[in-house]
């Protein structure tokens, strides 16, 4: 009696153990589970939020905002261009972020919190001299040349975001999250006025013009939330 009632036993945890396993989720199975959590209903209105970034050519800073918008279900993109009397390096950058309202608040304190836009301990094991240094070919003990270091890109120790606006639209104006390079600011006005949102352009040469003006950033600093809900502008793009 003993011996059948712990094969029993036996029998009914083997049967636990065989349903947890057909329970466990593969890796794209879990993906698509996290994608259904963050899912928001767009279909009658979409929150977008305009960035304005100093330098976007970092690989660390593209990957972010790319990995994040991808996650979160975020379409829009990063437009530069050069600008008009300043160096190549110099560009003039706009992030437009549309989708959720949760989304966008998550993308919200991404852009404006946790990125590391200086590059804020990055290379917490690396000393400054590495940092900075670009290596050249070194001597090997064997008296051969070794191959060069990789260079590393540098951030840039002035960089910074900002948000510009934040606000509702009736619907979403791109289908993706893409990176779009401008010859000239005339073409990139005309790359998002092809998208009914030339205004968003507008919005951010005027930020720039206005910061770059002394005018102050107090009265260019935008609400992240919390305040008069007449803040949000409907635009209809």
């Amino acid at each position: 009696m003993e011996a059948k009632v712990m094969e029993q036993i036996h029998q009914r945890k083997l049967k636990h153990e065989r349903m947890n396993e057909e329970r466990k989720l593969t890796k794209e199975q879990k993906a698509a589970k996290h994608a259904r959590k963050l899912a928001e209903d767009t279909s009658t209105s979409v929150k977008v939020a305009l960035f304005w970034v100093k330098d976007m050519s970092h690989p660390y800073h593209r990957a972010k905002v790319d990995l994040n918008a991808q996650q979160n279900s975020i379409t829009g993109g990063v437009l530069e261009c050069d600008q008009p009397g300043k160096g190549e390096d110099d560009k003039l950058v706009l992030v437009v972020a549309e989708g959720g309202e949760k989304a966008i608040k998550r993308y919200i304190r991404l852009m404006t919190v946790r990125m590391r836009w200086r590059g804020e301990d990055f290379y917490e094991e690396e000393d400054e001299e590495e940092e900075e240094l670009m290596v050249g070919e070194e001597e090997g003990e064997d008296g051969e040349q070794k191959q060069p270091k990789q260079e590393r890109k540098k951030f840039n120790p002035n960089n910074c975001c900002e948000l510009i606006w934040t606000g509702m639209a009736v619907k979403r104006s791109f289908h993706t999250f893409m990176f779009q390079s401008a010859q000239n600011m005339t073409v990139a006005r005309k790359i998002l006025e092809a998208k009914g949102v030339a205004h968003y352009w507008d919005m951010c040469v005027g930020f720039v013009e206005r910061r770059e003006g002394g005018g102050g950033e107090e009265g260019m600093r935008f609400r992240l939330g919390g305040g008069d809900e007449s803040d949000d502008e409907m635009m209809t793009a």
